[in-house]
């Protein structure tokens, strides 16, 4: 550590080296495996770190283990840019597979494609989730912006209104927010009322999509609901099943 710091430090009188050594964002959800069921050989292997499936999509923790949505439905996780605000919820806006640092194929591709099977789930070699399936580049940023814009509207320290709302709670010893909470719109109100209307869109019940309101994830990330049926077992070699 002590090292890189040193390093960082004689390099100041040279920007673009600097810049060459800073971190960059990739999506933290992510991790790989090695062992898998490889769908081009049809075999149960440990493979090299080059071919390693890069775990994109997740089990839906916001319903019942045993129930069907469990087992029908994965979640696609967007993390939360601490780079962008630090006391303010901020997400990704870059459809997973597209962030900087993200694993990506020669081929370039934007399309999530399974190479192997993992827990009775399909998962491809790159960053791409399933997600790129369904949706744009800019469909995903137009959403992740709005909640992004609700969400500083609500905890921003510099909004007139927080401001506002600080000075008349000391004024009146705390009551002011009893009386707010019943009087005017939280913008956090608005955010939970766009994700059901966005839920309950012609565009959204299509696809299969369902935005997780990130008040349920304590704001840490945004998640993105669908029945994947290129991920089912069900679709895949009786062999692979129950891995």
């Amino acid at each position: 550590m002590n090292s890189t710091l040193e390093s960082l430090s004689s390099d100041k009188e040279n920007p673009d080296l600097v810049k060459s050594k800073a971190p960059l964002f990739f999506n933290y959800h992510e991790f790989s495996v090695t062992r898998y069921f490889d769908l081009e050989t049809q075999l149960m292997s440990d493979h090299p770190q080059d071919l390693a499936l890069c775990i994109t999509h997740f089990p839906n923790v916001y319903t019942a283990m045993d129930s069907q949505q469990y087992f029908e439905t994965r979640l696609v996780r967007i993390p939360r840019r601490f780079d962008v605000h630090v006391d303010v919820p901020s997400f990704s806006t870059q459809l997973p597979g597209q962030e900087p640092a993200a694993l990506v194929g020669s081929h370039g591709g934007d399309r999530f494609v399974p190479r192997g099977v993992y827990q009775n789930q399909a998962f491809g070699l790159w960053s791409v989730s399933p997600l790129s399936n369904y949706m744009t580049s800019a469909e995903f940023r137009e959403v992740v912006d709005t909640v992004n814009n609700y969400l500083l509207r609500a905890y921003s320290t510099d909004s007139w209104w927080n401001l506002a709302s600080a000075i008349l709670d000391t004024l009146t010893f705390h009551m002011w927010n009893s009386i707010a909470i019943r009087v005017f719109r939280s913008p956090l109100q608005d955010l939970e009322n766009y994700v059901e209307t966005l839920n309950e869109s012609a565009s959204f019940k299509e696809k299969k999509l369902r935005l997780i309101s990130p008040r349920r994830s304590g704001y840490l990330s945004v998640c993105c609901l669908r029945v994947f049926p290129a991920c089912r077992s069900n679709l895949i070699g009786p062999s692979a099943k129950n891995l």
